[in-house]
């Protein structure tokens, strides 16, 4: 008889941790969910402003998600998959150019994404020479590595910072 209620009991608790586990995990899903959700239409920057200003090549034939990658490995956006699908659900799906840009980190994914896909009749169109050029694959490896290693020395330094915009 002993044995028989301590038996059942025992399933008594394991039917609750049970369903206790399945509770926590539909709150974890649902909560990664909203996140990502959010993430896609908050529009926020990384960092305040003013930022720090990379140098980012974007190459004849990258996806949107390779170039999410390329602006997640800077620094500029939390992820690339994140931007694709900020991307596809923006006005500017399949407008993204090649090309060399300066970006911030202050700047939010739509603001990276208007300045990737401007023409060369934009208002903000400093150089048409400079937008029209686009980069090997070679030069933007090369730049890529200069950027880190300008990235490097900078965290190195003394906390100096240049003079500039």
């Amino acid at each position: 008889m002993t044995k028989k209620i301590l038996q059942e009991i025992l399933f008594i608790i394991l039917r609750v941790a049970f369903i206790v586990a399945l509770i926590y995990a539909g709150y974890s899903c649902i909560s990664t969910c909203y996140d990502f959700g959010y993430k896609i239409f908050a529009d926020e920057a990384k960092d305040p402003a003013p930022g720090i200003i990379k140098t980012v090549a974007v190459v004849e034939g990258k996806t949107d998600k390779e170039i999410g990658d390329i602006l997640a490995e800077k620094g500029l956006v939390d992820s690339g998959f994140l931007f694709m699908v900020q991307v596809k659900l923006s006005e500017y799906k399949d407008q993204l150019k090649p090309g060399v840009y300066e970006l911030s980190t202050a700047m939010t994914p739509y603001e990276m994404m208007a300045v990737m896909s401007a023409s060369d009749t934009d208002e903000n169109a400093e150089d048409s020479e400079d937008e029209e050029y686009v980069p090997t694959k070679n030069e933007a490896t090369l730049w890529d590595e200069a950027d880190d290693m300008a990235d490097t020395e900078e965290e190195e330094g003394s906390g100096e910072t240049e003079d500039g915009e």
